[in-house]
Protein backbone atom coordinates (compact mmCIF):
# COMPACT_ATOMS: atom_id res chain seq x y z
CA UNK A 1 0.00 0.00 0.00
CA UNK A 2 1.01 3.57 -0.09
CA UNK A 3 0.38 6.58 2.14
CA UNK A 4 0.28 9.98 0.83
CA UNK A 5 0.17 13.68 2.78
CA UNK A 6 -2.28 15.53 1.08
CA UNK A 7 -3.68 19.10 1.46
CA UNK A 8 -6.67 20.69 -0.26
CA UNK A 9 -8.34 24.40 -0.14
CA UNK A 10 -12.25 24.22 1.51
CA UNK A 11 -14.54 26.51 0.12
CA UNK A 12 -13.63 28.92 2.82
CA UNK A 13 -10.51 29.49 1.38
CA UNK A 14 -8.65 27.32 4.04
CA UNK A 15 -6.03 24.54 3.67
CA UNK A 16 -6.97 21.17 4.91
CA UNK A 17 -4.53 18.71 5.91
CA UNK A 18 -4.88 14.42 5.61
CA UNK A 19 -3.64 11.37 4.77
CA UNK A 20 -4.78 9.52 1.47
CA UNK A 21 -4.11 5.58 2.13
CA UNK A 22 -4.07 3.74 -1.56
CA UNK A 23 -3.83 -0.30 -1.99
CA UNK A 24 -0.99 -1.87 -3.69
CA UNK A 25 -1.70 -2.00 -7.29
CA UNK A 26 -2.74 0.10 -10.64
CA UNK A 27 -6.35 1.07 -11.39
CA UNK A 28 -8.96 2.55 -9.53
CA UNK A 29 -10.19 1.18 -6.43
CA UNK A 30 -13.21 1.80 -4.32
CA UNK A 31 -12.95 4.90 -1.86
CA UNK A 32 -13.65 5.71 1.69
CA UNK A 33 -13.73 9.30 3.37
CA UNK A 34 -13.40 8.92 6.84
CA UNK A 35 -14.53 12.06 8.78
CA UNK A 36 -13.03 12.24 12.62
CA UNK A 37 -14.66 12.69 15.80
CA UNK A 38 -14.86 15.71 18.16
CA UNK A 39 -11.51 16.95 19.23
CA UNK A 40 -10.10 14.16 17.46
CA UNK A 41 -8.05 14.50 14.15
CA UNK A 42 -7.55 11.76 11.37
CA UNK A 43 -5.60 9.29 13.26
CA UNK A 44 -8.62 8.98 15.93
CA UNK A 45 -8.07 7.69 19.30
CA UNK A 46 -5.17 5.09 19.86
CA UNK A 47 -5.17 5.69 15.76
CA UNK A 48 -8.30 3.99 14.89
CA UNK A 49 -8.57 5.96 12.29
CA UNK A 50 -4.89 4.93 10.42
CA UNK A 51 -5.35 1.54 11.60
CA UNK A 52 -8.83 1.41 9.84
CA UNK A 53 -7.06 2.90 6.49
CA UNK A 54 -4.75 0.13 6.86
CA UNK A 55 -6.33 -2.87 6.55
CA UNK A 56 -9.34 -1.36 4.12
CA UNK A 57 -6.20 -0.65 2.13
CA UNK A 58 -5.22 -4.83 2.53
CA UNK A 59 -8.89 -5.55 1.30
CA UNK A 60 -8.41 -3.36 -2.13
CA UNK A 61 -9.91 -0.43 -0.29
CA UNK A 62 -9.02 3.29 -0.80
CA UNK A 63 -9.16 5.27 2.34
CA UNK A 64 -9.29 9.34 2.36
CA UNK A 65 -8.90 11.13 6.24
CA UNK A 66 -8.55 14.62 6.76
CA UNK A 67 -8.43 16.90 9.85
CA UNK A 68 -11.11 19.28 9.76
CA UNK A 69 -10.90 22.89 9.82
CA UNK A 70 -9.66 23.87 13.02
CA UNK A 71 -8.46 20.56 14.24
CA UNK A 72 -5.16 18.70 14.29
CA UNK A 73 -3.05 20.11 11.50
CA UNK A 74 -5.46 21.36 9.07
CA UNK A 75 -5.61 25.75 9.37
CA UNK A 76 -7.91 27.55 11.97
CA UNK A 77 -8.15 26.99 15.78
CA UNK A 78 -10.69 24.56 17.17
CA UNK A 79 -12.34 27.52 18.21
CA UNK A 80 -12.96 28.76 14.85
CA UNK A 81 -14.55 25.38 14.51
CA UNK A 82 -18.79 25.51 13.66
CA UNK A 83 -21.05 22.50 12.63
CA UNK A 84 -21.73 24.32 9.45
CA UNK A 85 -18.03 24.00 8.47
CA UNK A 86 -18.03 20.61 9.25
CA UNK A 87 -20.50 19.23 6.57
CA UNK A 88 -19.06 21.97 4.57
CA UNK A 89 -15.55 20.47 4.55
CA UNK A 90 -17.13 16.69 4.16
CA UNK A 91 -18.59 17.50 0.58
CA UNK A 92 -15.40 19.42 -0.17
CA UNK A 93 -13.29 16.36 0.99
CA UNK A 94 -15.78 14.07 -0.86
CA UNK A 95 -15.71 16.14 -4.02
CA UNK A 96 -11.96 15.74 -4.26
CA UNK A 97 -11.33 12.52 -3.75
CA UNK A 98 -14.05 11.56 -6.21
CA UNK A 99 -11.88 12.91 -8.68
CA UNK A 100 -8.33 11.31 -7.80
CA UNK A 101 -7.19 9.07 -10.05
CA UNK A 102 -6.72 6.08 -7.99
CA UNK A 103 -10.32 6.16 -6.86
CA UNK A 104 -13.14 4.10 -8.79
CA UNK A 105 -15.66 7.34 -9.21
CA UNK A 106 -18.44 4.86 -8.91
CA UNK A 107 -18.12 3.48 -5.43
CA UNK A 108 -17.26 6.09 -3.25
CA UNK A 109 -18.10 5.56 0.51
CA UNK A 110 -18.61 8.24 3.01
CA UNK A 111 -17.87 6.67 6.85
CA UNK A 112 -17.58 8.71 10.49
CA UNK A 113 -17.05 8.08 13.69
CA UNK A 114 -18.85 9.76 16.91
CA UNK A 115 -19.49 13.28 15.45
CA UNK A 116 -18.01 12.61 12.26
CA UNK A 117 -20.91 9.84 12.11
CA UNK A 118 -23.51 12.40 12.93
CA UNK A 119 -22.07 14.85 10.72
CA UNK A 120 -21.60 11.42 7.33
CA UNK A 121 -25.49 11.24 7.95
CA UNK A 122 -26.16 14.86 7.56
CA UNK A 123 -24.25 15.28 4.64
CA UNK A 124 -24.87 11.98 2.60
CA UNK A 125 -28.09 13.13 1.50
CA UNK A 126 -26.56 16.07 -0.66
CA UNK A 127 -23.07 14.17 -1.33
CA UNK A 128 -24.91 11.09 -2.06
CA UNK A 129 -22.16 8.54 -1.51
CA UNK A 130 -22.24 4.74 -2.85
CA UNK A 131 -22.51 3.87 0.63
CA UNK A 132 -22.70 5.11 4.29
CA UNK A 133 -21.12 3.91 7.40
CA UNK A 134 -21.51 5.15 11.01
CA UNK A 135 -19.52 4.48 13.55
CA UNK A 136 -21.09 5.20 17.22
CA UNK A 137 -22.84 8.34 15.71
CA UNK A 138 -22.89 10.91 17.72
CA UNK A 139 -26.55 12.69 17.19
CA UNK A 140 -27.23 12.81 20.86
CA UNK A 141 -24.56 15.80 20.81
CA UNK A 142 -27.26 17.99 19.18
CA UNK A 143 -29.70 17.56 21.97
CA UNK A 144 -29.78 20.25 24.39
CA UNK A 145 -26.67 21.80 22.31
CA UNK A 146 -28.62 25.17 22.30
CA UNK A 147 -29.65 25.48 25.75
CA UNK A 148 -26.56 24.25 27.22
CA UNK A 149 -24.60 26.68 25.40
CA UNK A 150 -27.08 29.16 26.24
CA UNK A 151 -26.55 28.22 30.58
CA UNK A 152 -22.99 28.39 30.24
CA UNK A 153 -22.95 31.96 28.69
CA UNK A 154 -25.48 32.96 30.96
CA UNK A 155 -23.94 31.55 33.93
CA UNK A 156 -20.35 32.36 33.72
CA UNK A 157 -20.25 35.66 31.12
CA UNK A 158 -18.53 33.45 28.71
CA UNK A 159 -19.21 32.61 25.21
CA UNK A 160 -16.43 29.42 25.45
CA UNK A 161 -15.45 26.46 27.55
CA UNK A 162 -11.99 25.00 28.58
CA UNK A 163 -12.06 21.44 26.89
CA UNK A 164 -9.44 19.82 27.83
CA UNK A 165 -6.71 22.75 27.17
CA UNK A 166 -9.03 23.30 24.35
CA UNK A 167 -11.15 26.87 23.90
CA UNK A 168 -14.19 25.57 22.30
CA UNK A 169 -16.17 28.12 21.58
CA UNK A 170 -20.16 27.97 22.05
CA UNK A 171 -20.68 29.32 18.48
CA UNK A 172 -20.35 25.80 17.52
CA UNK A 173 -23.52 24.56 19.86
CA UNK A 174 -25.54 27.48 18.29
CA UNK A 175 -24.07 26.28 14.95
CA UNK A 176 -24.73 22.65 15.57
CA UNK A 177 -28.78 23.68 17.42
CA UNK A 178 -29.35 25.54 14.15
CA UNK A 179 -30.06 22.60 12.30
CA UNK A 180 -32.94 19.62 13.03
CA UNK A 181 -33.19 16.65 14.13
CA UNK A 182 -30.32 14.83 13.33
CA UNK A 183 -32.81 11.69 12.26
CA UNK A 184 -35.07 13.90 10.42
CA UNK A 185 -31.20 15.68 8.25
CA UNK A 186 -30.13 12.16 7.87
CA UNK A 187 -33.62 11.68 5.61
CA UNK A 188 -33.30 11.69 1.60
CA UNK A 189 -30.44 9.18 1.26
CA UNK A 190 -30.84 5.75 0.58
CA UNK A 191 -28.44 3.93 -0.22
CA UNK A 192 -26.91 1.14 1.88
CA UNK A 193 -25.71 2.05 5.49
CA UNK A 194 -23.73 0.18 7.69
CA UNK A 195 -23.89 1.41 11.60
CA UNK A 196 -21.50 0.04 14.11
CA UNK A 197 -21.65 0.27 17.84
CA UNK A 198 -19.94 -1.44 20.90
CA UNK A 199 -22.17 -2.84 23.09
CA UNK A 200 -20.40 -1.16 26.19
CA UNK A 201 -20.56 2.59 24.47
CA UNK A 202 -21.40 4.83 27.27
CA UNK A 203 -21.85 7.89 24.72
CA UNK A 204 -24.00 6.59 22.11
CA UNK A 205 -26.94 4.35 22.91
CA UNK A 206 -27.97 1.61 21.23
CA UNK A 207 -31.85 2.97 20.93
CA UNK A 208 -29.35 6.51 18.73
CA UNK A 209 -28.15 3.99 16.46
CA UNK A 210 -31.55 1.85 16.37
CA UNK A 211 -33.21 5.34 14.95
CA UNK A 212 -30.79 5.91 12.74
CA UNK A 213 -31.28 2.32 11.12
CA UNK A 214 -35.24 3.36 11.23
CA UNK A 215 -34.36 6.03 8.82
CA UNK A 216 -33.07 4.30 5.96
CA UNK A 217 -34.83 1.50 3.18
CA UNK A 218 -31.17 -0.81 3.43
CA UNK A 219 -29.48 -0.39 6.86
CA UNK A 220 -27.48 -3.26 9.02
CA UNK A 221 -26.69 -2.59 12.66
CA UNK A 222 -23.97 -4.19 13.95
CA UNK A 223 -23.17 -4.32 17.80
CA UNK A 224 -19.73 -5.56 18.64
CA UNK A 225 -18.82 -7.48 21.77
CA UNK A 226 -16.59 -4.60 24.06
CA UNK A 227 -14.35 -1.63 23.06
CA UNK A 228 -16.44 1.42 24.15
CA UNK A 229 -17.08 4.37 22.57
CA UNK A 230 -13.54 4.07 20.42
CA UNK A 231 -13.55 0.22 19.84
CA UNK A 232 -10.25 0.20 22.00
CA UNK A 233 -9.61 -3.45 22.20
CA UNK A 234 -8.17 -6.09 19.50
CA UNK A 235 -11.05 -8.31 19.17
CA UNK A 236 -13.46 -4.63 18.75
CA UNK A 237 -11.43 -3.15 16.15
CA UNK A 238 -11.14 -6.70 14.21
CA UNK A 239 -14.30 -7.20 13.97
CA UNK A 240 -15.36 -3.44 13.19
CA UNK A 241 -11.97 -3.51 10.46
CA UNK A 242 -14.34 -6.89 8.93
CA UNK A 243 -17.87 -5.44 9.19
CA UNK A 244 -17.06 -2.15 7.33
CA UNK A 245 -14.52 -4.08 4.08
CA UNK A 246 -17.59 -6.51 4.27
CA UNK A 247 -20.09 -4.15 3.72
CA UNK A 248 -18.04 -2.02 1.22
CA UNK A 249 -17.04 -4.87 -0.79
CA UNK A 250 -20.64 -6.32 -1.11
CA UNK A 251 -21.98 -3.27 -2.65
CA UNK A 252 -21.33 -3.66 -6.24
Amino acid sequence: METLQVAIKNRGGHTLRGIVTVPAGEGVHPCVVMLHGFGGSASGRRYFGTNLARALAREGVACVRFDFYGCGESDGEFSDMLFDGLLDDAADIFAWASAQPWADSDRMFLAGHSLGGYVAASAAPDIRPRGLVLLSPGAAMWRDAERNACLLEQHTGRDYADMEGLVFKMAFNHSMGAHPDPYIEAEGYDGPVLIVRADDDELVSSEDCERYQTVYKDARYVQVAGGGHDFTSLDARATVFDAVARFIMGCN
